[in-house]
């Protein structure tokens, strides 16, 4: 390797680490993520199995994970609930700036896409699809999370179910006192009919 030719490689290296390109410059390689869980006030939000807010909860993530975004819903007494979005797009515009803005030229005439290698490197002209179910664009930089949370709905059922049984229990007791009372049966019959509708 000549002189001159490790020369350019050592000032594309220092390029590429001391400038941002217009992709990572605009937008980053990072992007916040609005996770809200509607109707469900007190569910808790985890991300990478860390608690990230109640409700509602805004953070930090990676674009080039767009398609890899998972988020865990909870709440007590319910079935924890986790949700994956598996599509991303691509940033043409953030691309297209780059590329015609952030690629040098040597001596040679050869051009540099230095721009090119650090959007490839930090993932930064990548982002969520809005076309997928429950994200919300807000910003280029800012992505909204509806998550549909399901967990206390067979929770809320069986809830429901055991109060409807608890009930015709009462009535069925109730009714046995009344037959009591009128003199229709003897208190060894209330008395074991009322334990055989408890054991039920």
């Amino acid at each position: 390797m000549t002189n001159r030719n490790l020369f350019y490689l050592l000032g594309f290296v220092v390029l590429s680490v001391s400038i941002s390109s217009c992709a990572t410059l605009i937008g980053g390689s990072q992007y916040y993520a609005k996770v809200q869980v509607p109707n469900h006030p007190n569910a808790t939000i985890e991300y990478k199995g860390m608690y990230q807010g109640t409700g509602e909860a805004t953070f930090k993530t990676s674009r080039r994970n767009a398609n890899k975004f998972s988020v865990t819903i909870k709440e007590d007494g319910c079935d924890a609930q986790t949700n994956n979005f598996t599509q991303r797009t691509f940033r043409g515009w953030a691309f297209v700036g780059t590329l015609l803005g952030w690629t040098g030229i040597t001596n040679g005439g050869i051009p540099l896409p230095f721009g090119v290698v650090i959007d490839a490197v930090t993932g930064a002209w990548w982002k969520p699809d809005i076309n997928e179910k429950g994200i919300i664009k807000q910003d280029y930089k800012h992505y909204v999370y509806q998550i549909n949370y399901c967990g206390c709905d067979g929770k809320t059922t069986t809830a429901n179910e055991q109060k409807r049984t608890s009930d015709s229990i009462s009535d069925k007791i109730r009714d046995l006192k009344k037959l009591l009372d009128e003199g229709f049966i003897t208190q060894e019959e209330f008395e074991k009919g009322k334990k055989k509708l408890l054991e039920e």
